[in-house]
């Protein structure tokens, strides 16, 4: 008898994300992260390998870690195995939360040596609030001078972040470039497929444009002759 038919080979892994980028994750590594940090970690893992990186055609990939303050755990580079190696030597969670520290040096790391006419964007991950140099209030003006930078922001929050705080530092339009979820299960989910490489490859609005003062009106006209008196 004829043999039977050979399966069908599985479908083949979706192809890296071929964009030229410079992105920078800024990942929360206060004590409150601390039950959920390898599970934040590992995302950041998933994160870079949806990317081909590469220093001239593809995406460079920088890494930068905060609690009460922020470190370089490495500058932009095309090389994933240096990035995977940069997250794999990450520190133990521990210390208050300095949103903006993370951003005031995410935005010096996206901003050192990147190629021109490059997006630039940074991925903000945090489960908190912040709790040093400020508040909330200060973060999110933080965020603003980084995106007047020309710096877009994914904003991911998870577990105790507020997710208003969240659609604020993230860049407009909020419902795509901000997301919040209850665990690091559901971040992790969320981003599983190429969703940041859809977000980093999407043209940006631009910024609206600054208000100007309305046109002086016509000037007013004159008052209607008084009725004719009735005729007698």
């Amino acid at each position: 008898p004829p043999s039977p038919p050979s399966p069908s080979p599985a479908p083949p892994s979706p192809p890296a994300c071929v964009v030229k980028l410079e992105l920078v994750l800024v990942l929360d590594k206060s004590g409150s992260v601390r039950a959920e940090q390898s599970s934040l970690l590992a995302f950041a893992r998933e994160m870079v390998s949806q990317f081909r990186l590469d220093a001239t055609e593809g995406a460079r990939v920088g890494v930068v870690e905060f609690s009460s303050d922020a470190a370089t755990l490495t500058p932009l580079t095309g090389s994933l195995s240096d990035v995977l190696t940069a997250i794999d030597g990450a520190s133990a969670a521990g210390g208050g939360t300095s949103v903006s520290d993370g951003l005031e040096l995410g935005r010096a790391e996206v901003n050192r040596g990147a190629r021109a006419d490059v997006p630039r964007t940074i991925l903000l991950l945090t489960d908190g609030v912040q709790t040093v140099d400020g508040n909330d209030d200060t973060a999110i003006a933080k965020a603003a001078a980084v995106k007047q930078d020309g710096v877009s922001i994914v904003a991911v929050g998870f577990g105790g972040a507020n997710e208003q705080t969240m659609r604020a530092i993230a860049s407009a339009p909020s419902s795509d470039f901000a997301f919040f979820g209850a665990s690091m299960d559901e971040v992790r989910q969320h981003f599983a497929s190429d969703r940041l490489c859809e977000l980093a490859a999407s043209p940006k609005a631009p910024p609206p444009p600054p208000s100007t003062p309305a046109p002086p009106g016509l000037p007013p006209s004159p008052p209607s002759p008084p009725p004719a008196p009735p005729r007698r």
